[in-house]
């Protein structure tokens, strides 16, 4: 029987959410697809048909987090008036607040996913993606509104956020303060003082003094590189000739 879309997507949100119990309940590695398609309420087969595997599952969770995370930032009101610093901070706070009710299970499974090896990246590259994506669209608009200066290293600046979430999530589940301020200060004053920098241009200015250094001390010297290379081929060529004198 031929079911619609709507309940395609419903079957994958309801597999999603009966893994995320049951490895919080008992652990990854005893959490099988047969417990979760019971757990979901469907034949041990049917699951296969959303997913391959068990890993697949969670690649699945994490790239429906940051779209929902996308989707909910979009709905904030006067979103786009926001500075670069406030709509980073509300995508940052709306996927904690999401991942709050999973906690221990993103705490057993967000290594395994967002620090995959290199054999893993196909899976990784959506999540990253998505999340790279809206962090870009909010830097394009800062760079459009003038908030913040045209950037050289665009895209190295937008990698930049995706390791300082990664980074603030895994503080986050060591976290044991109270309603987790200590990740509240640390990630606001991370968010402040990069912003901070992107305003006054410091990427921008070190890629120009790169590029003076290079000029002055690596351009300047290559004289010194080639002259010998040319002297030398002087003397190959006037050795050969002597040879053949001899």
């Amino acid at each position: 029987m031929k079911i619609s879309q709507e309940q395609k997507k419903a079957n994958r949100k309801t597999i999603i959410r009966a893994a995320a119990k049951l490895i919080a309940e008992e652990g990854f590695k005893a959490t099988t697809m047969r417990k979760i398609a019971t757990a979901a309420g469907m034949g041990d087969a049917t699951i296969y048909n959303y997913f391959p595997t068990k890993e697949a599952i969670l690649y699945g969770y994490y790239h429906d987090h940051i779209q929902s995370c996308v989707e909910t930032i979009a709905q904030v009101p006067n979103f786009n008036t926001f500075t670069l610093q406030e709509k980073l901070q509300t995508f940052f706070d709306a996927s904690f607040n999401a991942y709050l009710a999973d906690r221990d299970f993103v705490a057993q499974t967000f290594r395994l996913v967002l620090l995959g090896t290199s054999r893993d990246w196909v899976k990784i590259k959506p999540i990253r993606t998505l999340f790279l994506t809206a962090v870009n669209d909010m830097l394009a608009a800062a760079m459009e509104a003038g908030e913040i200066p045209d950037q050289v290293f665009e895209e190295l600046i937008g990698q930049f956020f995706l390791d300082a979430y990664i980074g603030a999530v895994h503080y986050w589940l060591a976290d044991t303060s109270d309603r987790f301020n200590n990740t509240n200060i640390i990630v606001d004053r991370g968010l402040n003082l990069a912003c901070a920098l992107l305003k006054a241009g410091v990427a921008n200015k070190v890629f120009d003094i790169a590029v003076f250094l290079f000029k002055t001390h690596v351009l300047s010297r290559m004289e010194f590189l080639i002259d010998p290379l040319k002297n030398a081929g002087h003397l190959k060529k006037h050795f050969m000739e002597r040879m053949d004198d001899i």
